[in-house]
């Protein structure tokens, strides 16, 4: 982006200059030359000044652009990680509930056993009694 700008700052300056110094050289009566470099200062400076706002436009639109791009892109980025984070929190989940559920049946199973075994050593104790 500096480069066009630098060109064009420079085109201008240049013809500035240019027609500063052929004014300057005419033949013509010192008021007149004055009169004429006045005029034409002015006209060099209202195109410099139309020619800076339609570039100051561009820039806006060209960065009003890129700001709506990076927007959408942290919006995508945003959806992706929240919904990776919902993948990641079932999975948790159902891990969670999984080993929970093996947790209860080796207990109830560890229980069972031991009833069981109590029940037999009851049993023939009770009998034999």
């Amino acid at each position: 982006m500096e480069e066009p700008r630098d060109f064009l700052s420079g085109l201008i300056v240049g013809g500035l200059i240019g027609a500063a110094f052929g004014l300057l050289f005419a033949p013509e009566p010192g008021d007149r030359t004055r009169e004429r470099l006045r005029r034409q200062s002015e006209e060099w400076g209202s195109r410099a000044r139309e020619q800076a706002d339609r570039v100051a436009e561009r820039v806006r639109e060209t960065a009003g652009g890129v700001a709506e791009q990076v927007r959408e892109r942290a919006d995508e980025f945003a959806t992706k990680a929240r919904n990776s984070a919902d993948d990641v929190i079932k999975r948790g989940r159902d891990t969670f509930d999984e080993k929970t559920e093996q947790l209860r049946r080796a207990f109830e199973d560890g229980r069972d056993s031991t009833k069981g075994r109590s029940r037999e050593r009851r049993s023939p104790e009770g009998s034999e009694g």
